[in-house]
């Protein structure tokens, strides 16, 4: 699930002012937050998910791999209470994150030959285009979003609780609500990239904290996931529901 990061934020502020991320240096270049900083920690993330993703799907038994997304998931939760210790959830969820969709990636991969790959380029095409679209001015970020984000990332984790504690013909594959599930997670998740991207911009002008940018990775990181595995649910749709080709 991704962060809004409107609550994130006001965390990051309040431990400021606390002293929580150091006493500040005028003359660190790093102090003060910066979006490409940002992007590229979020960039390194990928990376280790990557990483990670290849070793789930090869050698990384299914029970180790459920644990680690339950892991991630727990991961999420408690940086909420701890923002300030994002530079270190931030890579506990990226490689947990990857080892869990390297497995879901194999069986993906087992129902519909040529899946993964199309679905790790349009993701990057999704996510770029999102920050195209958003830079361009086309989308203003109001509170609405913001709440509309916020609601429906909510949604998203009730109903994959329940997916795991209750098996519904509607969580199955070849049920076409999968797929109408997959666009509605999607949407979802470019909502939540858009609140992302905001608060990226408004970190800067606002000179938060350096520390803050693990935070926004971390929070990009997550909806970047969730774009992944809903292309992963409308590509299966248009494949027929799992026929392998």
């Amino acid at each position: 699930m991704s962060q809004t990061m409107d609550t994130a934020f006001r965390r990051i502020g309040t431990e400021a002012r606390q002293g929580s991320f150091g006493a500040p240096d005028p003359w660190a270049p790093a102090h003060t937050f910066k979006a490409s900083r940002a992007y590229d920690k979020l960039l390194g993330l990928t990376i280790l998910a990557l990483v990670a993703g290849v070793a789930g799907w090869a050698v990384v038994p299914a029970g180790i791999a459920f644990t680690a997304l339950i892991v991630a998931f727990v991961t999420v939760l408690v940086s909420w209470f701890k923002m300030s210790w994002a530079r270190y959830f931030a890579p506990i969820y990226a490689v947990c994150e990857g080892l869990g969709l390297g497995a879901i990636s194999g069986i993906y991969a087992s129902q519909f030959a040529g899946i993964i790959p199309l679905a790790i380029v349009f993701t990057a095409g999704v996510f770029l285009g999102t920050l195209g679209v958003y830079r361009t001015g086309l989308v203003r970020v109001t509170p609405r979003v913001v709440a509309m984000a916020t609601i429906g990332a909510v949604g998203l984790l009730a109903v994959g609780m329940l997916s795991l504690f209750i098996s519904l013909p509607i969580f199955s594959t070849a049920s076409p609500i999968w797929g109408i599930l997959g666009v509605v997670f999607l949407a979802v998740a470019i909502l939540n990239l858009f609140v992302d991207f905001d608060y990226v911009q408004r970190a800067e002008a606002m000179r938060m904290p350096a520390e803050a940018e693990w935070a926004s990775a971390f929070a990009m990181m997550t909806a970047l996931v969730l774009v992944y595995l809903s292309i992963l649910r409308i590509l299966l749709m248009f494949a027929g529901g799992g026929r392998r080709s």
